[in-house]
């Protein structure tokens, strides 16, 4: 029984142990609040979340709606009440917009699937103008910001993209190998 005892008593002592442990090892009592940085530039947040004593971790987007090098939002939500070891994540807008590549096999393709290909890599300035061709309705040449470019450029997802499609107007003579000896 004595044995029985002096286990009970080792139990109690150690679980009243690891409960006065766990408030030392989580912090208990020590919240603070998270404050506001959204819209805020990413050092003024950092300064923010410094003086507070938070921890931080940085991602980036891009939308253009921002101004670059600003936090669009954060995790926890501003005014949450949460440990001081707590890590704040922030969503900053980038500083340039991303470049991607413009498809390969952009010319020669019918017009509205260049657009439609353009719109789902994130391009949204894409417009389209005719060319003289003879090849009606497939996109003859590319333009960005003006300029025009190969197939395969890299662009900026804010540029203004145009593609000249061909209007068919022009003939082409079919190559005849025996040229005029039919006749």
């Amino acid at each position: 029984m004595s044995n029985a005892l002096l286990a009970l008593v080792v139990l109690l002592a150690g679980g009243y142990a690891c409960f006065m442990m766990l408030d030392i090892f989580t912090n208990h009592g020590q919240e603070v609040k998270v404050p506001d940085v959204r819209y805020k530039s990413l050092n003024d947040a950092v300064g923010l979340l410094d003086d507070a004593g938070l921890h931080y971790e940085i991602d980036s987007i891009y939308n253009e709606d921002y101004r670059p090098g600003v936090v669009i939002d954060q995790s926890p939500n501003p005014g949450s009440m949460v440990k001081s070891i707590r890590v704040v994540y922030l969503t900053v807008n980038m500083m340039y917009p991303p470049k991607v590549q413009l498809p390969k096999e952009l010319t020669d393709m019918p017009g509205s699937d260049g657009i439609s290909t353009l719109k789902s890599l994130g391009f949204r300035n894409v417009t389209t103008d005719t060319i003289a061709s003879d090849k009606l309705g497939l996109i003859i040449q590319i333009k960005v910001n003006g300029q025009k470019v190969a197939a395969g450029t890299r662009a900026a997802l804010n540029a203004k993209i145009t593609l000249s499609i061909g209007d068919g107007s022009l003939d082409t003579q079919e190559y005849d190998p025996l040229g005029d000896l039919e006749r």
